[in-house]
């Protein structure tokens, strides 16, 4: 489950195919050299986008939940098949922490929900980070560092000890 934010609406939305193409738009606006869309059975990577002259292949992931390790094994493909330099692998979501961990070993440039924020117009929601998202029990200064340190996890919510534990054993939609 995502967390809640009016920025995001469209965008959660979207379909994988137009999220594809708001991120051929996002690009272009981004001034890259080229941006071209592959369209259909990707193999590994739904654009490629050229910057200083050096080819980007780039996976769209829109996801309600984390994206894990498997879209970046796709990105390494598309890497690959696509004769790119490089890799960016972009979500809606979250990014799971084997997926940061094999993104980081590859080389691989991860934007998730946080980065994408700075390019939807809007203010920020406003999350109290003092009280349990599921309870509206008080929280600590710790617990609220460590919820929103994890959002594969917590899904930039921040839970009490109790709905911690709750929400590990869950699928994140029924958080």
């Amino acid at each position: 489950m995502l967390p809640p934010d009016s920025r995001f609406a469209v965008i959660d939305g979207l379909d994988g195919k137009a999220f594809e193409l708001a991120l051929v738009d996002l690009f272009e606006r981004l001034g890259y050299d080229e941006v071209e869309w592959i369209g259909g059975f990707d193999k590994g990577a739904d654009l490629v986008v050229v910057e200083d002259g050096q080819r980007i292949a780039v996976q769209a992931k829109r996801s309600s939940t984390p994206v894990g390790i498997p879209a970046v094994r796709q990105l390494i493909d598309g890497i690959r098949r696509y004769d790119c330099a490089r890799g960016l692998l972009v979500t809606n979501s979250f990014f799971t922490e084997p997926a940061i961990e094999c993104g980081r070993e590859w080389g691989i440039e991860l934007w998730d929900r946080r980065i994408l924020a700075q390019y939807v117009d809007g203010d920020p929601p406003e999350i109290d980070t003092s009280a349990c998202a599921a309870c509206g029990a008080a929280v600590s200064p710790g617990i609220s560092a460590w919820c929103l340190s994890h959002p594969a996890r917590y899904g930039g919510f921040v839970y009490c000890r109790t709905h911690q534990r709750r929400s590990a054993r869950r699928q994140p939609s029924q958080v």
